[in-house]
Order: C-alpha cells, then structure tokens, then sequence
C-alpha cells in the first residue's frame, strides 16, 4: 500500500505522475488508517481488561485474600473490583463504538470529530486507570500501616512517617512507570490519530 503522505505528494503533482489521486481517495486513505487506529486501541484495551485475570490463574489467590482479610480489606476490594469492572467495560464499549461511527465512513466532518472524541476517550481512559491505582494504593498503605497487627511486625523504634513516606515515594515510581507505559502505547496510537486529523484538515 502506497503510503498516506506519498500519496499526498502524488496528488499534489498529478500533471507530472502517471498515478492520479483525488481528495476523495486520499480522505479514504485515511479513514482506513483511523479506523485501523481505533480498532487497535479497541484491541488493546481488551486485553488490558482480560489478562489480569488470566493471570490471575496462575498466582496464589489465597495469599491475597489472606491479606485482605488480616487488615480488614476484603470488603472494600470487592467495592473497588466492582467499580473498575464496569467503568472498564463501559470504556470498552465506548472504544467499540468509536471504531463502528469511524468504520462507517461518514462525511470528512464526522470523521474528523470522532477522531477528537476518540482521542479525548483514550485521555479519559488512562487518567481513570492512573487515578483508581492511586485510590487503591493509598488506602491499601493506610489500612497497613495503621493497623495494630502491621505494628507488632515492625521494630518498636521504627519511625512510621519514615515508612510512610518511603513507601509513599515507591508507590509513586511505580504510577509513574505505568503512566509511562500508558503514554508510550496509547500515545503512539493518538499521535497517529492526530496526523490524520491534520491530514483531514488540509484537504478538507
């Protein structure tokens, strides 16, 4: 397939080229090229949502729901399950139709909006993700560090702010680190998305 911005080029000089390309057929270029994008993130997003279970299989559940239950957790993880459950479920279903409106190949205009919807869904997205493994990391700390059964683990002249913040600092990194995995795959899928946008824009 001749690329997007060769195809541009050729029909700029259409005089002077043997191929001849029209708007019409650039712009379709790139709803085939959105609608691949968007059905990528469809994809991924999916995966995202089934291989923590999968995973799960092969790990030691009861070792987690015996922590949950010494630090009086389970409760409030299955609130947490729940919630994430069906906020994801409904960004799938979102994700899924995005890629049918951007599928369909409507006007220029239409595109060019479901493109900005989408983008602003992926945003949305990630920012949940990062924002309920905040939520969750941070009462799981609390819930630890300040139960009594924690406490009699720990040396008498531990200082617990110390700990905390330490902890705190870690716990950071690692929403940090997920961020960036969030913007390295999504984001190279929104770039994408952008630059057919400007595409669209030029030509329209």
């Amino acid at each position: 397939m001749v690329p997007l911005e060769s195809i541009k080029n050729v029909w700029k000089k259409q005089e002077d080229c043997k191929y001849q390309f029209s708007k019409e057929e650039i712009n379709k270029m790139i709803y085939q090229k959105s609608s691949s994008v968007v059905k990528w993130i469809l994809i991924i997003s999916i995966l995202e949502f089934v291989l923590p279970y999968i995973f799960l299989l092969f790990t030691d559940y009861d070792s987690s729901k015996d922590f949950y239950i010494k630090y009086d957790l389970t409760g409030i993880m299955k609130i947490y399950f729940i919630i994430h459950f069906i906020v994801i479920l409904y960004f799938i279903f979102i994700f899924y139709k995005n890629y049918k409106n951007i599928s369909v190949g409507n006007s220029v205009k239409e595109l060019m909006k479901n493109i900005i919807k989408t983008r602003k869904t992926v945003k949305y997205y990630i920012y949940y993700n990062i924002r309920i493994a905040a939520v969750i990391g941070v009462h799981i700390f609390y819930k630890v560090f300040t139960s009594a059964t924690f406490k009699e683990t720990i040396p008498e002249d531990t200082n617990l702010i110390v700990l905390w913040a330490l902890a705190l600092v870690l716990f950071s990194i690692v929403l940090l680190m997920l961020w960036g995995i969030y913007r390295l795959i999504y984001g190279l899928l929104l770039k994408k998305l952008k630059v057919n946008y400007s595409e669209l824009e030029k030509n329209g």
